[in-house]
């Protein structure tokens, strides 16, 4: 197919075993149904992600029967950026598109997902309509307001499993820890033209999702800490903010020993002598080592990302492909 486009799709998979054939039999339905996707070779790139059921039997057997789809398996379970990334390294299309292995999200709207990038479109997402309600759709939209706020990316949901991307991106584009909760605010350093379109949500028929649970929220806001203070040091090198681990760490020891300080201020004011109370000294210490902790978590961060650039070392294994 000289001279054709190639479209890569990349479903990160992990217990799936129920689904993924579903999936893959959607997929090459869709290419054959859809005048506009007939008319791109494509490839489908499944990765299992450590899963601990019949979902890599699913994709082997169907490589087997069909050329268009590959299968890449991690040795064990490294978290969904990890099985993005794995995809986009396997991927050889001009587009790269990313499909969860549940089908939330009805695989008619990839032809759009590729009209819009074929529009020049950098990044493509898709807004999930009705995903939640009541608390839940609170907390998300909060959530996302603090985001866009930070990264200046106005994207109402951030969590979609479909989105597009152009070559250029995913060649430049490298995933860590969670980074895949934060996709469109990161794409702001290559100064990407990205849109976002509705798609009709629908609930999982199999199974549970994979990649939540019940430390989801506060992991959220650490990583929304290390977004601002990676996304400020790529456009502004040395702009310092609280890194994740140390940082939290550093910013909760900070925070009680300022709680003295306010204590002692108040005292003071009272009228009481707090020049030979314990507690003066315990706070000023308290805060300058969570200081130097929040410091040491920034370090953290950079040599991290030095460590994976500069030697070309990735942050996933892969057991076999096929």
């Amino acid at each position: 197919m000289d001279g054709v486009k190639k479209i890569s799709l990349v479903i990160p998979c992990y217990n799936e075993e129920k689904n993924i054939t579903r999936t893959l039999d959607g997929i090459l339905e869709v290419f054959k149904s859809s005048s506009i996707l007939a008319k791109y070779d494509f490839e489908v790139i499944a990765v299992d992600d450590g899963s601990k059921d019949a979902t890599w039997a699913q994709i082997v057997e169907y490589a087997k029967k069909d050329n268009h789809i590959h299968g890449v398996r991690l040795m064990g379970n490294f978290g969904q950026s990890c099985g993005y990334q794995a995809g986009f390294d396997a991927s050889t299309g001009e587009y790269v598109i990313t499909v969860s292995a549940d089908l939330e999200i009805p695989l008619e709207n990839l032809a759009k997902v590729v009209e819009l990038l074929e529009q020049g479109y950098d990044f493509v997402n898709t807004n999930r309509k009705n995903r939640w309600g009541g608390e839940k759709k609170a907390k998300s939209g909060m959530a996302n307001k603090i985001i866009s706020r930070v990264s200046g990316v106005c994207m109402q949901d951030r969590g979609s499993g479909m989105k597009g991307f152009s070559r250029v991106l995913v060649d430049n584009l490298k995933f860590y820890g969670d980074m895949h909760r934060f996709i469109p605010d990161y794409l702001t350093v290559y100064r990407a033209k990205m849109t976002e379109f509705d798609v009709e949500f629908k609930d999982r028929d199999f199974g549970v999702s994979a990649y939540k649970g019940s430390k989801r929220t506060i992991q959220v806001l650490l990583d929304i800490v290390t977004l601002a203070f990676m996304l400020k040091f790529a456009r502004k090198p040395f702009t310092m903010m609280p890194g994740r681990f140390f940082g939290f760490t550093g910013a909760v020891i900070t925070g009680f020993g300022s709680l003295g300080i306010v204590y002692l201020i108040v005292l003071k004011l009272l009228g009481y002598s707090i020049g030979d109370r314990p507690l003066l000294i315990a706070s000023v210490l308290l805060i300058v080592v969570g200081v130097q902790l929040v410091m040491t978590g920034l370090l953290g961060e950079l040599m991290m990302r030095t460590y994976f650039e500069s030697s070309g070392r990735r942050t996933y294994a892969v057991r076999q492909t096929i």
